[in-house]
């Protein structure tokens, strides 16, 4: 079976095999949707107390629904650890929730860890930053000092942001295929995870990455044209259907780069 084959023909294929299902992700990711949409078109109608009681219950539903399709995640990496092709079933529906509010749990921690340095580091910055500005023998002419100082601190405090950030992008997905066989413990397994990355491993990723952002692009790029063109409750009714499509894609696309990860995964454990 050729890469293509392996990590997308077949990880589409196991994404559309049971449309109800699809369907039930679908339903699930209206409610939110609508709901705010018509929290919108109460805000641009003035009353502002039915925009903000639509607006909270449309931001909850939202919250539920996002734990669910996370949990749902999680669904399809311990089916595929099973050796099964079937998607999870929807009718366990508090497990898939526990699994979600878990997994998010976990990581939140860990972005927390990673970024937990530049987050001090800034504190200190300002603070420090702050002093030598107020202390009674500044002088004005030191303002280019301090300027070029910060900007210096600045520039590493992002370049160290973008390096966390493509390690989390690179580490998580293998993460994630852990925590679903070994527990909430098994997302920091750092040594488990670290081992299986391969070249292999980041062609995967970059293949859902480019293929996302292509998708997007042209979504967006039809939105950005036809919205303009709109009064303000068909743009609305306009942007919600993008939101939606949007949405169950990535959805989609969700599924398909978890079950690719795991068959890999799976194949990495062969091996060792």
């Amino acid at each position: 079976m050729s890469f293509l084959e392996k990590y997308l023909i077949e990880p589409f294929k196991y994404a559309t095999s049971d449309r109800l299902k699809v369907l039930i992700v679908i339903l699930l990711l209206g409610i939110p949707i609508v709901i705010i949409s018509i929290s919108l078109i109460a805000y641009i109608k003035l009353n502002f107390s039915t925009f903000i009681l639509t607006l909270g219950i449309g931001l909850l539903f939202f919250i539920i629904t996002s734990m669910a399709i996370t949990g749902y995640y999680i669904g399809v990496v311990k089916n595929t650890l099973k050796g099964l092709d079937t998607l999870p079933d929807w009718s366990n529906f508090i497990e898939i929730l526990k699994d979600g509010v878990l997994y998010t749990v976990a990581l939140f921690i860990l972005i927390l860890l990673a970024y937990l340095p530049a987050i001090l580091l800034l504190i200190i910055g300002i603070f420090f930053t702050g002093a030598i500005a107020t202390v009674d023998s500044f002088r004005h002419s030191d303002l280019w000092t301090i300027i070029t100082s910060l900007l210096a601190y600045i520039l590493v405090l992002l370049l160290y942001m973008l390096v966390v950030s493509i390690a989390l992008k690179i580490y998580v997905p293998l993460a994630t295929v852990n925590f679903a066989k070994k527990g909430f413990s098994g997302f920091f397994k750092f040594s488990d995870v670290l081992k299986k990355i391969s070249f292999e491993y980041i062609l995967i990723l970059l293949l859902y990455f480019v293929i996302n952002f292509i998708f997007n692009f042209i979504l967006e790029t039809i939105a950005n044209i036809i919205v303009p063109m709109l009064d303000i409750f068909i743009s609305i009714i306009v942007i919600s259907i993008y939101i939606m499509c949007n949405t169950i894609m990535s959805f989609i696309f969700g599924i398909m780069s978890y079950r690719a990860v795991t068959k890999y995964y799976l194949e990495r454990e062969k091996e060792q």
